[in-house]
């Protein structure tokens, strides 16, 4: 914990700790990249400036997440209109180098995953990015997210199927 002798928080040590998941969470529920930057300058001026600290000082990871979470439906709000997530460019299944069928198949596999994810509601999308881009377990997801472990296999279950779902009815599919 970034915490000082007198439990003071030190906040500029908690951004830079918490900036890399923090990012992940505005990318999927905003979109641009230069946007996601105005709103981690927003979410830091936020906590410099309200000098507010979450009851718990073990509890900073949840607290930054509720604090972006209402920093993005301002941002919402300002904007006059919702907006839809784009793909995350670490989704990107790598080319292959062998043979065209095997490029064509991972072309639309890529594309079909694409779409699929954006899709997805954005609580959905934002878990399992934040499971299969971050590699958290589900502690680490409960910790940051503040909720219980049991909540984080819900979710994450009910996610992987929906993202299933969608990509089935893509490639025509039915599903059950």
């Amino acid at each position: 914990m970034a915490e000082l002798a007198s439990g003071v928080i030190d906040w500029a040590g908690q951004l830079e700790q918490h900036k890399p998941w923090l990012r992940r969470v505005l990318r999927c529920r905003i979109g641009n990249r230069h946007e996601v930057d105005d709103l981690m300058q927003e979410i830091a001026l936020a906590v410099f400036r309200q000098n507010a600290k979450p009851a718990d000082p073990g509890r900073v990871a949840p607290w930054l997440y509720r604090l972006a979470i209402r920093q993005v439906i301002n941002f919402h709000r300002r904007k006059g209109r919702k907006s839809t997530a784009l793909p995350m460019p670490d989704l990107e299944v790598a080319d292959p180098t062998g043979e065209p069928l095997d490029w064509l198949l991972t072309s639309e596999t890529k594309t079909a995953m694409q779409t699929a994810i954006r899709r997805l509601p954005i609580r959905d999308r934002e878990i399992l990015m934040l499971k299969y881009t971050e590699d958290w377990s589900y502690r680490q997801l409960a910790s940051h997210l503040g909720v219980k472990e049991k909540t984080i296999e819900y979710r994450l279950l009910k996610a992987r199927q929906r993202l299933r779902s969608l990509i089935l009815s893509q490639v025509g599919v039915p599903t059950i």
